[in-house]
């Protein structure tokens, strides 16, 4: 019931990205006056207050432990009074909605409307179509309400995760104290030029290099 959506729902987000729960109350109000929506997706309770946002669709109590023991890689289980939303999952509950998921789980001979009353497996490839399927049109809201898709979400906080390290200063006592020192020319020892090296030769103006007075005495001492 995407219907229910407006962009003002989303104008107001804390700092964690849940909207206000006056917005919540009035977004699920909207889409529980659907007489689908008031029965529960798995049994035949009535007025559910729990949903799995996974597949837009509304669980009674009992059902959603039943959800909540699959995992929430299988089903994310919510709460439509007592938990608070990101402004996503209420675009994937828009999306979705129990006639949406009755219509199609009875088409593949699962759910309590197909004949043979065969309950929806939820690690089939049948339910793994239905559920990208959900995130194909959540994708297209999302843009269109300019909301981020989780690709995205998850995107950016890779990219916040690998720019991280450039962001860490370094220690502040290796900021102010300089350790690169050149490294000591060594002195040759004593002696240490061979018997029988000639001396450095005369440079252009008749003098000798810089330090050859000292390699010519150390050369006539030995």
């Amino acid at each position: 019931m995407v219907e229910a959506l407006e962009k003002s729902m989303f104008a107001i987000v804390d700092e964690k990205g849940f909207v206000p729960d006056e917005v919540r109350n009035a977004f699920f109000r909207k889409l529980r006056l659907k007489s689908d929506n008031r029965s529960c997706f798995e049994c035949n309770n009535r007025n559910p207050t729990w949903i799995s946002v996974t597949y837009g669709i509304y669980l009674c109590l009992e059902c959603s432990g039943e959800h909540r023991r699959k995992g929430t890689h299988l089903s994310f289980v919510r709460s439509v009074e007592l938990d608070r939303f990101k402004p996503i999952e209420m675009i994937q509950m828009a999306v979705g909605g129990n006639a949406k998921a009755w219509e199609y789980f009875k088409a593949s001979g699962m759910g309590k409307l197909c004949e043979t009353g065969r309950t929806v497996d939820y690690n089939s490839k049948i339910t793994l179509r239905y559920k990208q399927m959900c995130e194909v049109a959540v994708a297209e809201n999302c843009r269109k309400f300019e909301i981020k898709s989780k690709e995205e979400l998850a995107n950016m906080v890779a990219l916040v995760a690998l720019d991280e390290p450039a962001k860490k200063s370094a220690d502040p006592v290796d900021e102010a104290a300089d350790f690169s020192f050149d490294s000591p020319k060594a002195a040759p020892a004593p002696g240490s030029l061979a018997r029988g090296a000639s001396a450095p030769a005369a440079t252009a103006n008749g003098g000798y290099p810089k330090d050859a007075p000292m390699v010519a005495a150390l050369s006539a001492s030995t």
